[in-house]
């Protein structure tokens, strides 16, 4: 992820297609994973994974839920659901599918 300056608060740039692959993990297991099992699913490193999922919290795409001190789940928000179909959409549209 990308910042637009040399500071740590500024505005990110998101690889897209992380975004997707965030949304789509989640999507695949009814919409809710543990954070540990999400960022396993991702598959990228702790500091990284903290940074995409604040920054999808931001956008409103996911919520984090705590159930107790050793459950904390992440799920998908309608607005993030609508996301992922239009990013994919789009993708498929302009890039192409593999």
């Amino acid at each position: 992820m990308k910042a637009t300056s040399g500071t740590e608060d500024a505005e990110i740039r998101p690889d897209l297609y992380v975004v997707a692959r965030f949304l789509e993990k989640l999507i695949a297991k009814g919409g809710v994973r543990r954070k540990t099992e999400l960022q396993m699913a991702v598959g990228l490193n702790f500091n990284v994974y903290t940074k995409y999922l604040r920054w999808l919290e931001d956008k409103t795409l996911v919520r984090t839920e705590e159930k107790d001190e050793r459950s904390k789940f992440v799920s998908i928000t309608p607005k993030g659901l609508e996301t992922y179909r239009t990013l994919v959409g789009w993708i498929r549209e302009v890039v192409g599918s593999p």
